[in-house]
């Protein structure tokens, strides 16, 4: 994951080929705090003032208090906003043109007096030590903010009164003490040298925060706050974290540089709508290819350096030729206006697929009820309006585990990839009630598919995409990939001068479209 404002470059999937190895939810009804017909914390009111305070320059302790005060004030009148670039900025400028008042703040203290009446005392915690999660975990149910040990003098001359003291206590111990103080349905994975990301939205929900090697407690904690979970934030090893979490029959969030996020999810964006836009004539004698932009899961890297980043939506060469992008169905709970925005700013030949894994991030292969996961994933698509889908599943999973979603009403296709290559299953075609299910054919990663190598690869295509479905194939480009030269869009540029002749690009959903059309009535009863 990258994450732009801490100059982070942690990629996901990056090294795959080295290594072996709430959403309805989010969307339960919290034990401890009331939710939303849709999911999320239930609004009191439309925002009124807004006290917007930098996030850079914040240090861990304060940073701490910031995020408590914002989760316990997440869905009143008066909110908190850390001040951040990306799309952060851009919501921060809607709020202001929509008439909330902003009020410039220079300390957390400042804040702390400001919010002084939504606190009725501190849990005292000490930096670096799993105390900081178990603080977390425990300041939406107390009504508390987190103080670091070295504040502790200073929150009592501030009239803090200490609630707990949970600095030799680890996130293990306070789940068993505790356990009936937590929300189900949410639970939220969280670095110990993250203080400052995503905790507002953990004591927004009183979610159960951990981080852990231990993957017995994690499945035991999705598991038993389940059914079907979401688990927000990220783990240490990608592939053993969705493992773990589709085991217990839930689904993660990837989240762990977000900010705001309790604020977004407050925000109202209106009716989510795709862009629509006329298709050309299908032809014959041709083949058509689509590029999908990969992560589109990641929901810290839509709300942060995707937006504003040249190398991905603010890139110059968006617009210029056709263009599929993931994006995270649970925007649609977190953070619609991320949606809104994109879907309003989008160029005539952007295309929008939801991705990878429904609700969250998961592995259809070790699901234990597929059935009932689709129909958690089915009012999302409906709000966020995206029926053409990806699925990233386990390598020993098959196309057929995609059934559940495409027997869902909501579902007009799937893109299908697996964990590693994404492409293993070279572009072989899945259908089920008529529906297409078409694995990903091609790649565009450094090292592993280049331009030219996808340029000879897709010349061995046949040319009769009313008769041949091999005729279409879809095109993964790794996010994550051509850092030095340009980035994805430029790989994506230079792989399109060198297809060869009788070669259509166009979008994801347009080729689903074309394939459901040509196909589909054989393959009915399927």
């Amino acid at each position: 994951m990258c994450f732009q404002g801490h100059i982070v470059m942690a990629t996901r999937r990056e090294f795959l080929y080295k290594t072996s190895a709430g959403t309805a939810a989010l969307l339960h009804a919290s034990n401890a705090a009331k939710a939303a017909p849709t999911g999320g914390v239930s609004s009191k009111g439309p925002i009124q003032d807004l006290w917007v305070i930098p996030h850079n320059g914040l240090s861990p302790a304060d940073s701490m208090i910031v995020q408590c005060l914002q989760g316990l004030t997440a869905s009143q009148p008066a909110r908190i906003w850390q001040r951040h670039s990306s799309f952060y900025a851009i919501a921060e400028a809607q709020m202001k043109a929509e008439g909330v008042r902003i009020h410039e703040v220079g300390s957390a203290w400042d804040l702390l007096k400001q919010f002084r009446g939504e606190v009725k005392g501190a849990v005292l915690y000490r930096l670096g030590t799993h105390s900081l999660n178990v603080a977390t975990s425990l300041c939406g149910a107390m009504q508390a903010v987190a103080i670091d040990e070295s504040l502790r003098g200073k929150a009592e001359a501030a009239g803090l009164k200490v609630l707990a003291d949970v600095r030799e206590i680890d996130e293990p111990e306070a789940y068993s003490k505790y356990r009936r103080m937590f929300a189900s349905g949410i639970s939220v994975e969280q670095a110990l040298d993250k203080p400052g990301n995503l905790r507002d939205f953990a004591v927004a929900h009183r979610a159960f925060t951990f981080a852990t090697k231990d993957r017995a407690f994690r499945t035991k904690v999705v598991q038993e706050l389940g059914p079907h979970s979401v688990l927000w934030g990220w783990g240490t090893d990608e592939f053993q974290w969705v493992s773990d979490l589709s085991r217990a029959g839930a689904t993660g969030g990837p989240a762990d540089w977000c900010l705001n996020l309790s604020v977004l999810e407050n925000l109202p964006a209106g009716k989510l709508q795709r862009p629509t836009r006329p298709t050309k004539p299908q032809e014959d004698g041709v083949r058509y290819v689509a590029f999908v932009m990969s992560d589109g899961d990641n929901v810290q890297w839509m709300c942060g350096d995707f937006i504003g980043n040249t190398r991905f939506w603010d890139s110059p060469l968006r617009g210029t030729f056709p263009m599929t992008w993931e994006v995270s169905a649970l925007l649609g709970e977190v953070a619609p206006r991320v949606l809104q925005y994109l879907y309003a700013n989008a160029k005539p030949n952007d295309a929008f697929v939801a991705g990878a894994g429904l609700p969250g991030y998961t592995f259809p292969h070790f699901q234990s009820d597929p059935v009932a996961l689709a129909r958690q994933s089915a009012p999302l698509l409906k709000t966020t309006d995206l029926p053409f889908i990806s699925v990233l599943n386990a390598n020993e999973g098959s196309m057929a585990e995609t059934d559940p979603l495409l027997a869902l009403p909501e579902v007009e296709g799937i893109l299908y990839k697996d964990y590693a290559p994404y492409n293993r299953s070279n572009g072989a075609l899945h259908w089920s009630r008529g529906k297409p299910c078409l694995s990903y054919k091609f790649l565009l990663w450094e090292n592993l598919m280049s331009p030219a190598d996808l340029a000879r690869g897709v010349a061995t295509m046949p040319t009769a995409p009313r008769t041949d479905p091999a005729s279409f194939a879809i095109v993964n480009v790794h996010a994550w990939s051509y850092g030095k030269s340009g980035g994805p869009m430029e790989a994506i540029r230079q792989a399109i001068a060198l297809l060869p002749p009788n070669t259509r690009v166009t979008t994801a959903d347009h080729i689903l479209a074309m394939l459901h059309s040509n196909f589909g009535k054989a393959h009915a009863a399927s």
